[in-house]
């Protein structure tokens, strides 16, 4: 049986994204019209045409801004009330929350610490930080995981690191991953992973 993603699971990401890039134009938005104002504080005969130049620019930057904040605000805001439609007719608005919330928890548990333990070189004088590129590419990967609760299934999606190496780090976690997810749904039954391609799956059914 072939597990597919759920609308939550296909659009999470996207939404996080969205909804991070239209905060960061919103604070450039504001940052423009700031300095615009402050601009039109300056009073000197000699800059006139350059200040004019100048505002005009800015306005341009800070209305690109504002759109392109209020569309991805905006859009993002329509996959939720979508998501949470869904959930109302099918299912629970509450288990909505709780797969944002334990995929959170799920990306945080499954990342690693990229840096390894500081080396004191052979003249006992520089100490050097070094950084695991394993590590970095698992935490790229793993970071696309996805939870989604629902009434009568709980499924757990993580996308498999194309490295051996990183292959082997997920292998070895998988009994801690199982115990962590059946910890955080008690009433959910969770048999061993399957993979299918590039996935890792967890599928819990209600006790």
């Amino acid at each position: 049986m072939i597990i597919r993603k759920s609308f939550f699971q296909k659009t999470y990401s996207i939404i996080r994204n969205l909804l991070f890039l239209g905060v960061i134009n919103s604070a450039l938005s504001l940052a423009i019209h700031l300095i615009k104002k402050l601009i039109d504080n300056i009073d000197i005969p000699e800059l006139y045409n350059q200040i004019i130049i100048v505002q005009s620019k800015l306005t341009i930057c800070e209305h690109i801004t504002k759109n392109i904040a209020t569309l991805s605000i905006l859009t993002a805001s329509l996959f939720i009330m979508l998501e949470l439609a869904f959930r109302f007719i099918n299912d629970s608005v509450l288990n909505y929350f709780k797969s944002v919330y334990q995929t959170i928890r799920l990306r945080q548990f499954l990342k690693q610490d990229e840096n390894s333990k500081s080396v004191i070189s052979i003249d006992n004088q520089t100490t050097v930080t070094k950084y695991n590129p394993i590590l970095k590419k698992f935490n790229r990967t793993i970071s696309k995981s996805t939870v989604d609760v629902r009434k009568e299934a709980v499924k757990v999606c993580i996308k498999y690191p194309k490295t051996q190496q990183a292959q082997k780090l997920l292998r070895d976690m998988e009994t801690h991953i199982r115990e962590e997810i059946s910890s955080r749904n008690p009433n959910y039954y969770f048999s061993s992973s399957n993979r299918e391609k590039n996935k890792l799956w967890f599928v819990g059914t209600r006790r």
